[in-house]
């Protein structure tokens, strides 16, 4: 009697971990969405809340910006994106951090010069009092 109560306990447990980083990737999924359509509308108070403030946002060319400089390049319109598209999306959550990568395609207009993008993407997304928040992101070339 005593097995089978230890193996269904241990199903159930399984069980409720599952679901819960289930509900954990969704939350992620949720905060990426926000992200994205923060940075297609230009939201100020969307991105500040959902940008980490140690943030390091890395770009394909190399070039790395901290919250601010990313906030400035989009809020004024210095980089502006047209659409913005991450398929092929991978979460693996691990404690208070989720992993993600993505593709990326996108089409973006800089200093007048319109780019479609085709990039892989690793973000870092950290859980904290304001919920999921972005700590860091690097774009890679395909």
């Amino acid at each position: 009697m005593k097995k089978p109560l230890v193996l269904l306990s241990f199903i159930l447990l399984s069980y409720c971990s599952v679901l819960a980083q289930s509900v954990q990737e969704k939350q992620v999924q949720t905060a990426i969405e926000t992200w994205k359509n923060a940075v297609l509308t230009r939201n100020e108070a969307a991105l500040r809340s959902i940008l980490a403030e140690e943030l390091s946002y890395g770009h394909s060319s190399g070039l790395i910006e901290t919250k601010a400089e990313f906030l400035d390049v989009i809020l004024n319109r210095k980089s502006v994106f047209e659409t913005l598209e991450m398929p092929d999306m991978e979460i693996k959550i691990v404690g208070n951090t989720a992993v993600v990568r993505n593709k990326m395609f996108a089409d973006v207009v800089t200093g007048g010069v319109r780019n479609k993008t085709n990039l892989g993407v690793l973000q870092v997304w950290t859980r904290g009092q304001n919920g999921w928040q972005l700590l860091a992101r690097q774009g890679f070339k395909l």
